[in-house]
């Protein structure tokens, strides 16, 4: 059984979560030289404060058409996807709804409830898009009898449920309970929970990675 769309969409969005990652490292990489910056600027030194300054700016601007470019491949490749697997389908049509709330967000930027409400529904969104997208990875492998792909699939849902889980307790900790050790044991989830976030995303690459290996057979 031959998924030819499905093959294109999910190298195409392997590629723009690769296009993303770099954008972060140059990111940060442009924080570093930011406080180079201001470092510089606080020693006087007029001659260094200039090119970490210049230097800042194109890191930045690089890290933005990446992202940029990073997103719309992304697009394109659930597009592709969609014409031969549901989930892709859904996952686009959560991208429309959340390009819908940043339009409104945009139109109503002067108003913060509607802006925050907006942002709430683009952050859902994003995360519901990955959802399903992994969702599509391992619907396909189990049509394909890759039990190998489908099974990292379904492990990698269900790290994505316990650190969002793991994320509403530690928040809930903190702003319900309050005090000294409710905070304390918050901090602590949310740090396990962060270390799952990274290795959900490590592992949302390798399923992607294998997933598009799996296709090009």
């Amino acid at each position: 059984m031959k998924f030819q769309n499905a093959a294109t969409g999910v190298k195409r969005i392997f590629t723009a979560e690769i296009l993303k990652l770099i954008a972060a490292i140059v990111t940060v990489v442009g924080i570093v030289m930011t406080i180079v910056t201001v470092a510089a600027a606080n020693a006087n030194s007029q001659g260094g404060t200039i090119a970490a300054g210049v230097g800042t700016v194109l890191l930045i601007a690089a890290a933005s058409i990446l992202a940029l470019i990073g997103g719309i491949m992304a697009l394109v490749g659930i597009i592709n996807a969609s014409k031969d697997e549901g989930a892709f389908k859904t996952a686009l049509i959560l991208i429309i709804i959340s390009l819908i709330a940043a339009v409104v967000g945009g139109i109503f930027y002067q108003n913060a409830t509607v802006q925050s409400i907006c942002q709430i529904v683009q952050n859902l969104m994003s995360i519901f898009v990955t959802v399903f997208v992994i969702k599509g990875i391992t619907n396909i492998a189990a049509k394909i009898g890759n039990d190998e792909v489908a099974q990292q699939g379904k492990s990698l849902l269900t790290i994505i449920v316990v650190f969002y889980a793991l994320s509403l307790i530690a928040n809930i900790l903190v702003l319900v309970f309050g005090g000294m050790f409710a905070s304390v044991l918050g901090g602590v989830i949310a740090i396990v929970a962060m270390v799952l976030n990274i290795i959900a995303y490590i592992v949302y690459l390798s399923l992607l990675n294998k997933g598009k290996n799996m296709l090009a057979e």
